[in-house]
């Protein structure tokens, strides 16, 4: 047999492939399984006929190459291990009794055993036993375990690396008779490690384990008295029984839990693998199976050359996960299922077909190996359980099945590119189990699809909870979101009613499913009310009245930016109760609520006014986050906010060129540490009628001070912050004072200043009530000091505080920086956070300079909405110019440019955990080829850029039909189900296509646009 890697060679590709680090085995894999052999030729079975070459011993296969051709010419294999269930058990010491015949390419075996874990461990320890040098130590242990197949003890070496010892196993004890197993030199012993022998697989009896030949200072640990692990054996001296005390041991072993027959049949291209697997005990679900084949963790490359031999795994519901995603990850994203297939693309001259019911695919990732398992059929327990999988070797293509829509265009490179983004971005994620607030977003990705995650989005705009007043639940399981502590906050986000109310609107425009909205409807007309009513709308801005969204620095998020302080007045928020007001005056329109829908969209114009009367920025072009409470307007440069309100129609055109002229071309706005002094895992407590303090010295001016103060997880606490010029005991003249309360543990609190020269200062904490502490450090900082009641403090050396000159200009890198979207606010956000990101640097966290993929999205909507179609379209090829690069915008950290992702605490979100990254490919399905649902209609909107002469999309579906559409500059036709419609248009205009003309004889033929 050829082995896998012997086959890749070095290429132009090595610098993709980064250093490539080997990762451990599991801990667990690593304890239990002993080196392994060669096989026995005489246990080694092969079958093959020109399409697929198998070959394996003791009941897994450790071949499965193929050769689409049929000629034997086959590619490096594509499995270097097939076998049942999770873990390979499959060898000489666990399986040697397996037995197998082949005959007219049909290959079975039988007796396959799969085993399951047991272990005998006693790893309590007390004190050790020195082994000196000509003495031995012993201790006898009774196995029940079908097999077992190493032994070992934890040994001490009192600090030396360089002590070694001798562990031999034996069956028996000292006083019946030992006859020797195995034995193993360990040099050096790792002082309080573990160590073991290896042996062939061991029955259940009686065996001692004895440690000889010392060298250095070696020693065996114990336990003295009682363990609460029976060895059911004694420990030894020399041979003698001890009394009053166990040896530490750990003999790893297994025992039988089923047994199976595995049969496998080749029929040209096809392999049908059909399993029956006879628990022993208690019913059991399936254990799958687990097929490993090449891969390379680091670096970019997913080339054949280079080791990947599968660039994508799909699934016939639509579900897609590119093979870029994985890089530099140690698990597959998202597992891929399917209710009939799943496949493997490959990287060579072949793709892999698994047929099954129900088949869905995993994996794990190593430094050179991708552990794939296979689940079918269903999970419930049976004593036998029947699975049947086909495995089909195909002739490479990069074609997907109809259900994968694709994207056209005269530029038939950039539309190949969108429908690829797509794909990698809308159908990765997993398509069910979505909170509220992704409601519209995900409507907008996969409505207009025929996938599974279409019929996903219905379930869970079906399974969305709401309270009595018409609140909508933001997440699956609780009225808020998981963080903070729904028992101490008022979590809620207050976008979900309007995302609700979106999705349930534009999942019923594109599918016509009549059940799916009277059931709906009751709840997002009290959804909409809960605006109206409970929220202020009807006033025209909805208004958040929860004193945990209060919008001041330290509040929570009322929205999915869900670490800032959005509260009270929240400019995301009423963009989305615009555009929900309309949303539900169509759906009242289209069951015959008239009177109603025009109250709603009456309501839009002055929802429109004061809007931009709130929330617009005049002197810097630009709408705000909030207003809070006490009436302070919060404005970061957030991009997103602008955008989105824009794709809603909010601004006036002049404000949208000032918003697109602060885009393209305004600098950020960045704000320095003059003093920042972190804390070192210290947070003594502030005791009532009693002050802390901290000096410090600033080498600049600074216009802000701050501290930040946890609670132990209570609420309530208040205090009074003080700065002083100056030092206790020296006259120090107060600056500044100011009164908090019912403070968040953790926050920071700060005050704003004057500008304050250089010089020493003095912050200090007073008139505590409730549970307060102060993050501190033990370590000494010059020109710095921590104080308890105006004395230097006995108990720290510092505590945390920042100091922060004024704002200055920045660069303008907007959209320089990331490329692949703008920065998601341009202006440094120090103390409008619910969590502190104050020592996190500007452009390392997703929410302060960062960015994420979605907002491009909402980017090349507004721009084609208020700037041109070929502006639009300079934006969607800046994208693509990025998403193109090896990388292809995903995978673990770091991204091709040193981009550090937000699954790890980063600055950007391009995938997971962000499945509104599909929005940035979608767009171009209503940013160019113009399309949107309504409840009455299909209307399209063409705005095509002047390097386009069409465009359009494959596979659209709407109200069950397969369809597709493409727009030139005068036309839109629509073709599919034995429909072909054709209607010319005029620029700027409408196409109006409702239901009845595609189903009532007015298919065919030309007509106007609107």
């Amino acid at each position: 047999m050829t082995d896998v890697f012997t086959r890749f060679t070095p290429s132009r590709r090595s610098f993709l492939k980064g250093a490539g680090v080997v990762a451990a085995a599991s801990a667990a894999l690593t304890r239990l399984q002993p080196p392994r052999a060669e096989p026995d030729p005489a246990a080694t079975y092969l079958l093959e006929n020109g399409y697929v070459s198998l070959s394996g011993a003791y009941g897994k296969l450790t071949r499965f190459a193929c050769d689409p051709t049929g000629r034997g010419h086959y590619e490096p294999t594509a499995f270097s291990s097939v076998f049942l269930g999770g873990t390979d058990f499959f060898d000489a010491g666990f399986n040697d009794d397996v037995t197998w015949t082949t005959q007219a390419g049909r290959l079975s075996l039988a007796g396959i055993q799969l085993p399951s874990v047991k272990n005998l461990t006693q790893s309590q320890l007390s004190d050790p036993i020195p082994l000196s040098t000509g003495h031995t130590l012993g201790q006898s242990f009774t196995s029940t375990a079908f097999r077992f197949t190493r032994v070992g003890g934890q040994f001490p070496t009192w600090s030396s690396s360089t002590t070694s010892l001798k562990l031999t196993l034996y069956s028996g004890t000292p006083a019946t008779g030992l006859t020797e197993i195995g034995s193993a030199r360990i040099d050096p012993v790792k002082d309080n490690g573990w160590a073991y022998v290896d042996v062939p697989a061991q029955p259940a009896g009686i065996y001692y384990l004895e440690a000889s030949d010392g060298s250095g200072t070696p020693g065996w640990w114990g336990k003295s008295g009682t363990s609460t692990v029976d060895p059911h054996g004694a420990s030894f001296a020399d041979r003698v029984q001890l009394t009053g005390r166990a040896m530490t041991l750990d003999a790893v072993g297994y025992d039988v839990d089923g047994v199976a027959t595995w049969d496998l049949e080749l029929n040209g291209p096809r392999l049908d693998s059909t399993y029956q697997l006879t628990w022993q005990g208690a019913p059991r679900a399936d254990v799958g199976m687990t097929l490993n084949t090449s891969w390379v963790k680091d670096g970019y490359s997913i080339d054949y050359e280079d080791g990947i031999l599968f660039s994508r795994f799909v699934g016939d519901g639509g579900a897609y996960l590119p093979a870029q995603q994985l890089k530099r990850r140690t698990a597959w994203t998202n597992a891929v299922s399917g209710s009939k297939w799943v496949a493997g693309t490959g990287t060579g001259p072949y793709d892999l077909r698994i047929t099954a019911a129900r088949p869905t695919l995993n994996g794990t990732m190593t430094a050179a190996a991708m552990k794939l398992t296979l689940e079918t059929g269903g999970t419930e327990a049976t004593q036998v359980v029947s699975r049947t999988v086909g495995f089909d070797v195909q002739a490479h293509t990069e074609v997907l099945p109809a259900i994968f829509p694709v994207f056209t265009a005269s530029d038939t490179v950039r539309a190949s590119q969108v429908s690829s983004f797509y794909w990698e971005r809308a159908l990765s994620f997993r398509f069910d189990g979505h909170a509220a607030d992704w409601a519209d977003w995900n409507g907008r990705v996969l409505d207009w699809t025929s996938t599974a995650g279409r019929e996903a989005q219905r379930s869970n705009l079906l399974a969305i909870r709401q309270d009595d007043d018409g609140y909508v639940w933001s997440w699956s399981d609780a009225p808020g979101w998981p963080f903070p502590d729904p028992k101490l906050y008022d979590a809620r986000h207050f976008t979900s009613n309007a995302m609700y109310i979106l999705g349930a609107w534009r999942y019923y425009s594109w599918t016509g499913d009549s059940s799916f909205l009277a059931t709906v409807l009751p709840r997002v007309r009290k959804a909409m009310d809960f605006y109206l009513e409970s929220l202020g709308g009807a006033s025209g801005i909805v208004t958040i009245a929860s004193p945990d969204h209060s919008g001041r620095d330290g509040a929570l998020s009322s929205n999915y930016w869900d670490i800032t302080s959005f509260g009270h007045l929240d400019a995301f928020l009423n963009a989305y109760f615009y555009g929900a007001l309309e949303a539900m005056a169509q759906l009242e329109d289209h069951v015959g609520g008239r009177t109603r829908a025009k109250q709603l969209r009456g309501l839009r114009p002055a929802v429109r006014k004061r809007y931009n009367d709130l929330f617009w920025n005049d002197t810097d072009g630009r709408y705000v986050q909030c207003i809070d409470v006490d009436g302070v307007r919060h404005d970061f440069g957030a991009t997103y906010v602008n955008l989105e309100a824009a794709s809603f129609g909010l601004p006036s055109d002049s404000q949208a060129e000032r918003i697109f002229d602060w885009l393209d071309h305004g600098r950020t706005e960045l704000q320095d540490s003059v003093v920042l002094i972190e804390s070192g895992g210290l947070a003594p407590k502030i005791a009532p009628g009693h002050s802390m303090g901290m000096s410090f010295t600033a080498d600049a001016p600074f216009t802000s001070v701050a501290a930040r103060f946890p609670t132990y997880g209570e609420r309530g606490a208040a205090f009074t912050m003080t700065l002083y010029r100056g030092l206790p005991g020296h006259a120090p003249v107060m600056i500044a004072e100011k009164d908090f309360s019912d403070w968040s543990d953790g926050s920071v609190a700060h005050l704003d200043l004057e500008t304050q020269p250089a010089g020493v200062y003095y912050l200090e904490v007073s008139k505590v009530i409730g549970t307060l502490a102060w993050w501190s450090s033990a370590k000494p900082v010059a020109g710095a000091a921590a104080y308890s009641d105006g004395a230097v403090a006995p108990d720290a050396a510092t505590r945390f505080i920042a100091a922060l000159g004024a704002y200055r200009e920045g660069p303008a890198d907007i959209y320089s920086t990331w490329q692949f979207a703008p920065r998601a606010t341009t202006r440094r956000n120090s103390y409008w956070f619910f969590l502190s990101e104050l020592t996190t640097p500007f452009g390392q966290q997703v929410q302060d300079g960062g960015a994420i993929l979605y907002t491009s999205g909402f980017d090349v909507m507004a721009r084609a909405r208020y700037r041109s179609a070929d502006d639009a379209w300079a934006r969607m090829t800046a994208i693509l110019d990025r998403w193109k690069e090896p990388d292809h915008l995903s995978g673990g950290s770091p991204l091709l440019h040193g981009e550090s992702t937000a699954d790890v605490g980063g600055s950007v979100g391009t995938d997971i955990p962000f499945p509104e990254s599909g929005l940035a490919p979608a767009s171009f399905l209503y940013a160019f080829v113009g399309a949107e649902a309504e409840p009455d209609a299909l209307v399209i909107t063409p705005r095509l850029p002047s390097t386009l002469s069409n465009a359009g999309v494959r596979h659209l579906s709407w109200h069950g039909h397969d369809l597709e559409l493409v727009v030139t500059r005068d036309t839109v036709s629509i073709q599919g189900d034995g429909i072909s419609l054709a209607r010319r248009y005029r620029p700027g205009r409408s196409v109006r296509v409702t239901v009845n003309e595609l189903t009532h004889g007015n298919a065919h033929g030309t007509g106007n646009g609107r």
